[in-house]
């Protein structure tokens, strides 16, 4: 319990009140153990109510800020934690706990009259359809949340400037989360502690979108995000991995949550991946310790967040660094970009103060940030939850190789180490390396585009590999009628939810292998493509099919890397176009323009 309780009020409330009479199945010195109590169980064994650990309900009862005369609801009953709240509001304020499980509510009750705490009132139902006689007027003073919760429907039972306290669950990562309601938002103001609680039931019941890769027994759960197709992923294991090591080091107990979390966001496609241990096959070595890894799918290929022991350490814990495996035809790939965000978190994000969650309804105005260098936002079923991530000032940031205490991990961690080329996509979509420099198209960039390509004057677009559909957008901008195709769900996902108000149009579909009859508006008077004909396999085959469907005098627009610039700036260096790549790419064209942007050459191509 050191450092968790930080006031008196949340100190008298624990000595005060009897544990152990909440817990009578177990021995006195159990109940009092800094650990869960289990009081129910599923048909299957699982745990579905309990008493929370200590130094957790501690935590969150200091988050929650609670004062004499407070109204709170508590989401997720049992009896103990609602007379710790009672004790704190005092008679003048009021409890109201609510549970979907009539066992535990009657459990609550008998245990609550039986301590003295017979003035909380104790509801059956689900939390998220309370009855709204249950809310006061203008909202509760404050929202407990004990169960485990993939979304935040309370907002509008918060009253303004009133606390919401709850166990997030993002990709299957839960962090409890203090939030302050301030404009109809909860804003996050403190870290984010790492935590487990009973799953929620009922209307807020999670779906993990687990897929299951055939014939290996591994699993990828796609909670967040759209969930992708899997069983294109068999062969990728019939080869040997590659590994890309990061240099990015963590000590054997030292918690690395912020990066998990981070990861989570900034890489499209992002899963977590498990290994079923009754169907195992060996092909993922190590399998995921205790809780399933971070993973990236990018087509017929997969990378994986994995760790190699490198020192013992002084005190014998160890040293460890990250290393990336990367699993079928372009797995390098994929982990080298998965890498490049783990060092992007180490040189920017590590050291920095912790990541600001904003928890908005669906349908409000998305938050801005001057502060951080992005934005990563989760869609949920009510909400629209954003996480800005607050970059390390100056030379702030350790080196590749520092260890340094993550400042947002405030407790307990589950995270210690210890404890395109493809068959159905032609072209792989490097504008997925989430935060990559030039992902977005700069004002350079854009100014060169509509030199080239001119007004639109409601002419058809197209926009291929539009990934987050940066260069869609600036089409659009030009007054083009523009459509974005991409042949990755999670980045077509990606698109839409970038765009406010009117836009491009976005269409799920592999231009390489689909039939072109599927597309809107061809003949096209522009056609792009933008950091994606460097990863195409059939180069003459993909310049065919652009042909097909680019309007006679129409331009065709590819921006591409280049090797050998900025090597200390550009990871993907020596991924750059050849010189052989470069010359299929312009021959037969009439008008061959071209213009260099840093790494960047972009070609202005007519028939």
């Amino acid at each position: 319990m050191a450092g968790h309780v930080r006031t008196a009020a949340v100190e008298t409330a624990l000595r005060r009140v009897p544990r152990h009479a909440f817990a009578p199945e177990v021995p006195v010195q159990t109940a009092y153990a800094d650990d869960i109590i289990p009081t129910r169980h599923t048909a299957d064994g699982r745990i579905s109510s309990s008493v929370s650990a200590p130094w957790l309900q501690a935590v969150m009862l200091e988050s929650a800020r609670l004062r004499p005369g407070h109204h709170v609801l508590e989401v997720g009953s049992g009896g103990y934690n609602a007379a710790l709240i009672a004790e704190l509001v005092g008679r003048t304020g009021q409890v109201t706990t609510v549970d979907i499980d009539p066992d535990v509510t009657d459990r609550a009750i008998r245990f609550l009259h039986a301590t003295g705490y017979d003035r909380v009132r104790v509801l059956t139902a689900d939390a998220e359809q309370l009855p709204p006689e249950a809310i006061p007027e203008g909202g509760f003073d404050a929202v407990i949340v004990t169960v485990d919760t993939w979304d935040l429907p309370w907002i509008a039972m918060v009253a303004e400037g009133g606390r919401l306290v709850a166990p997030l669950r993002l990709h299957q990562y839960v962090w409890s989360i203090g939030f302050t309601k301030r404009d109809g938002a909860l804003i996050s103001e403190e870290p984010l502690t790492v935590c487990g609680f009973v799953p929620m039931q009922g209307a807020g019941a999670w779906d993990p979108n687990l897929r299951t890769i055939p014939g290996c027994g591994i699993r990828l759960a796609f909670e967040d995000g759209t969930p992708m197709p899997v069983d294109q992923l068999a062969p990728a294991f019939d080869m040997a991995p590659s590994t890309v090591r990061t240099h990015v080091t963590v000590g054997g107990e030292e918690p690395f949550d912020s990066l998990t979390l981070f990861l989570a966001g900034a890489l499209p496609g992002f899963c977590r991946l498990s290994v079923d241990p009754a169907r195992h096959t060996g092909l993922i070595s190590p399998p995921p310790p205790h809780w399933p890894g971070a993973a990236v799918v990018r087509g017929t290929s997969l990378a994986r967040l994995a760790h190699e022991r490198i020192q013992d350490g002084e005190s014998g814990e160890g040293l460890y660094e990250f290393v990336i495996h990367g699993y079928g035809p372009a797995g390098h790939l994929a982990a080298t970009e998965m890498a490049e965000r783990v060092q992007h978190w180490q040189r920017n994000h590590r050291a920095a103060p912790c990541p600001h969650v904003t928890v908005q309804r669906k349908d409000a105005t998305g938050p801005t940030s001057a502060y951080t260098d992005g934005l990563h936002v989760f869609h949920k079923k009510h909400t629209r939850i954003t996480i800005e991530w607050p970059v390390v000032p100056g030379e702030a940031a350790p080196a590749a190789h520092d260890q340094g205490q993550d400042p947002c991990s405030i407790a307990r961690s589950h995270s210690s180490p210890v404890a395109s080329a493809s068959a159905t996509a032609a072209y792989w979509d490097p504008l997925w390396a989430g935060g990559r420099r030039y992902r977005e198209v700069s004002s350079t960039e854009a100014a060169l585009l509509a030199d080239h390509v001119g007004p639109g004057r409601g002419g058809p677009a197209l926009d291929i590999g539009t990934g987050e559909g940066s260069l869609a957008r600036h089409l659009h901008q030009l007054g083009y009628r523009t459509t974005g195709i991409d042949f990755a769900p999670s980045a077509i996902a990606a698109a839409r939810n970038a765009q406010q108000g009117d836009g491009p149009a976005w269409q799920l579909m592999d231009f390489v292998a689909d039939d072109l009859s599927a597309l809107p508006d061809a003949p096209y008077a522009v056609v792009t493509c933008r950091l994606v004909y460097r990863w195409i396999d059939d180069k003459a085959a993909f310049l065919d099919r652009v042909r097909q469907v680019l309007a006679p005098g129409g331009t065709f627009w590819v921006v591409t890397e280049l090797a050998g610039r900025r090597k200390e700036d550009d990871p993907y260096r020596h991924l750059g176009i050849t010189p052989a790549e470069a010359e299929i790419l312009t021959a037969g064209w009439s008008v061959v323009r071209t213009a260099d942007l840093d790494v960047l050459r972009c070609y202005a191509l007519r028939p």
